[in-house]
């Protein structure tokens, strides 16, 4: 199904703001290719991925690549948002780890209590940058959908952020 009614400004808007993310990610990977070679593959993935999210955007994209555009950036900022607060459980052998304590605010950023060798993550301005424009992406994206899915999307995107808050929150009081 295409959609044919969309118009080009939200088009250009979302696709700046997928290439703009693609940047941010690739500008950063040879950073993360030195800490690891997954964590830079991963990196390069994420690039090419927003690259062609942004082609597939002006290209007049189908129900199913805004979909998947908006699920894909919602997980991106998902393990971005585990790695600021509760650490990521795959990291390289040879970096050193300590756990972190309930409501530690270690760089201004609460943490959550990790499982023992986890390693989290300062928030730095290059990572604001690249959020703001993910949340941007997912704003525009969401906006170019029909109004059954928006509705649907919307709706889902609620559910998770509740669930994500409820588990949170017990893990800060357990």
């Amino acid at each position: 199904m295409r959609l044919s009614t969309l118009v080009a400004g939200p088009r250009r808007l979302a696709a700046g703001a997928a290439l703009a993310a693609a940047v941010i990610h690739a500008y950063v990977a040879p950073e993360h290719l030195r800490e690891w070679w997954l964590y830079g593959g991963f990196f390069i993935g994420v690039t090419s991925v927003q690259l062609a999210l942004a082609w597939l955007v002006l290209r007049r994209p189908t129900v199913t690549v805004l979909l998947g555009g908006i699920w894909g950036t919602v997980g991106l900022i998902g393990i971005y948002v585990a790695s600021r607060t509760t650490g990521l459980p795959l990291a390289p052998a040879h970096q050193h780890r300590h756990p972190l304590v309930a409501g530690d605010f270690t760089n201004g950023v609460p943490h959550l209590p990790g499982a023992a060798g986890t390693h989290v993550e300062a928030v730095g301005a290059i990572d604001l940058s690249a959020l703001v424009v993910e949340l941007l992406l997912i704003v525009v994206l969401v906006g170019l959908l029909p109004a059954a899915f928006r509705r649907m999307t919307t709706n889902l995107m609620m559910a998770l952020a509740v669930a994500a808050w409820g588990i949170g929150a017990g893990l800060a009081l357990a």
